[in-house]
Order: structure tokens, then sequence, then C-alpha cells
């Protein structure tokens, strides 16, 4: 088997380049860099661009930045210059990534490595709040302050007492101090003259809820600032698909559904509408199986087509592999019987 997409770490690094034939060595480097899912070369979707609209350096870039912030600035409610520097690079270029067009599919795949989760996930958050955003039409400079805001949404764990973050049954007094950690992040934020308000803002009101049924202030509706509400629906996106200490990931699908689920309840419903036409439930090159019994390699995500993608067939109603694998396009009349019961 080769490699259809390079291996990256946490930190941007190539790992194993595309292309490459794995190796038992390879499964080792899997198994120690916690790797969750690799592209594997098919002459049946080889036509198939996959391309991620953040490119892994960037995505990894950011994570290493906000370690080095965490780990050198614990205890402190002052954050180094340079260090705030390191993580606006990234920032900054992910943000001209998605102009003067978004090319590209959004890595809908959470964090996987337990180790990892509190400056891997945040990336992830920026890069997706920084899409939603483009979307709703923000500017330049606003965007940047959203995905700044996201990847520092949880810097106020910094000032508590470590291991609050991956409490999974807290006590009543952890639980007050795990709420305390927007205000403090808000706190630190607020500090630093290079950003504006809203950084510190969107960050101290990003656990706000559309019902009120949020923290710190329980405000509802359109009291919560737009750019908090979006950190909010994509942080809570990708802690579900996310590995935690008490659950597996969950699949793409099974979050996006979450959100649509509570839309005009814990969020915006106007954002989940954008949301849920820009994360794919159904990722390009995953395999999926039909109700009818086809298998098949999703070729196209067709986002704006909710749960409706196009599906390379591979295999038949009766499991017999097809030797011209042909594209079904779930999204188009006549194909409404046809539903996707199985991601492989």
């Amino acid at each position: 088997m080769k490699l259809g997409r390079a291996i990256y770490d946490s930190r941007g690094f190539e790992l194993i380049p595309k292309g490459a034939t794995i190796t038992p060595e390879h499964m080792q480097t899997f198994s120690i860099y916690e790797v969750a899912e690799l592209f594997i070369e098919d002459w049946r979707v080889d036509d198939v661009p996959v391309q991620p609209l953040i490119a892994p350096e960037l995505e990894g870039m950011a994570t290493q930045a906000l370690r080095t912030i965490v780990v050198e600035s614990q205890g402190e409610k002052f954050i180094d210059d340079e260090l705030l520097e390191e993580a606006e690079t990234p920032i900054i270029e992910m943000t001209r990534e998605l102009f003067p067009e978004v090319i590209g599919e959004i890595n809908a795949s959470g964090c996987q490595s337990l180790k990892e989760y509190a400056f891997q996930q945040p990336a992830k958050v920026a890069g997706l709040s920084l899409l939603i955003g483009r979307r709703m039409g923000l500017g330049m400079l606003e965007l940047a302050g959203v995905g700044m805001a996201a990847l520092f949404k949880d810097i106020g764990y910094i000032l508590l007492p470590s291991g609050l973050q991956d409490k999974v049954n807290p006590t009543s007094e952890e639980e007050v101090q795990i709420r305390q950690h927007a205000a403090l992040g808000a706190e630190i934020m607020s500090q630093l003259n290079r950003f504006g308000p809203d950084v510190a803002e969107s960050i101290y009101h990003h656990h706000e809820r559309w019902d009120g049924s949020g923290y710190p202030d329980g405000l509802s509706g359109k009291e919560i600032p737009l750019l908090a509400r979006i950190v909010g629906i994509c942080d809570s996106y990708y802690e579900m698909a996310s590995k935690r200490p008490d659950r597996p990931g969950y699949m793409p699908h099974e979050a996006v559904e979450y959100i649509m689920a509570f839309s005009g309840d814990l969020f915006d419903p106007e954002l989940v509408g954008i949301f849920t036409r820009q994360v794919p439930l159904y990722p390009t090159g995953i395999t999926v199986k039909l109700n009818t019994g086809e298998t098949g390699i999703i070729s196209n995500s067709n986002l704006g087509h909710i749960g409706r993608p196009t599906v390379r067939i591979c295999f038949d109603e009766r499991s017999r592999q097809i030797k011209e694998p042909y594209d079904l396009d779930l999204a188009q009349p006549g194909n409404q019987g046809r539903l996707i019961v199985q991601v492989t």
C-alpha cells in the first residue's frame, strides 16, 4: 500500500511523504504518533483530489506555538510578545488561504491524541472558525480576531490546577474552577495591546449558549457576540470529534448531527445553517455502505447538500467488485432512496 497523502506530526513536520510504500517501521511510527487516519492510494479514486483547506504545516505551527506558550507561561498572567507573534503568524497565514476564494475541504477529523488535545484541538477550532467567519462575510481583521480567539480560548487553564481540562467527573468545586477558565483567559488576553477587544470578549463568552444555558453570564441569542458564537459552535464540534479520556472521538457525521440537533437551543440557527454546509458529514476518501448493499468511496462530499455526497460505487449489492467503478450522486433526483447506513 502507498500513502495518498503525507503524514505529519502535531507540529506540522512531515513524517512520511506522499507515495511512500507503507512498511512495518511506518506502522510503528503511526502508533508512536497516534496517527488516526491514513489516505491510501487507490486506482479507483486516483482522479479524486483530497485537498485540505488548511495546510497541515500551518495547523502544526499553531499547535506548537500554543504548546510553547502554555508550557512557558504556566501560572503567569502575562505572555511574552515574541511567543504571541509565533502564534499569530499561522493564524494570519490561515486567513490568507481563504482569500480570494475558499479552496479545499476542512479536515473534519478531531484530535485523537489525549496528550495533544489541549494544543491541537484549539488549532483545529481556529481553522474551522476562520472558514465559518469567511462564509459569514467577515473581513481580514475580524477573521484574524476570531482565529486568535479560537486558538487561545482555553488559555485561562494556565492559571488553574493542572489536569482540570481532562477531568471526566469533576467535583462541584472543580466544576466551579473549570468555569473560570473563560474569564481568566479573557483577562490574560485583554492585557495585550496587540489584539483588539474582540479577542478577549470572544474568549470570555465562547461557552455562552443560544438558549441562555451557558456561562459565565448566561447570555442568550444575539446578546452573545458573533465571534464568540462562531468559536463556540466550532469548539463544540471538535470537542465531540476528538478522543477524550472517557470515550473515543465521534465520526464527523455524528458530531455534525449533534450540532444540527441543538440548532436554536445551544447554537445560533443561522450559524448552524452555514456550519452544516461547510463541514462534510462524509469527507472525501472515506468508505461507506448504502442501504442497497452497495459499497463505495466518497468522491465528492457535495458541500451544501447535507449528508448527500457523491459515492464512487466499487462493490454491488451482493458485495461483488465492480470492474469499472462509477459515481452515484446522492443529491440527484432519483437517488433519494439510497441512504448511507455504515461508515467503514
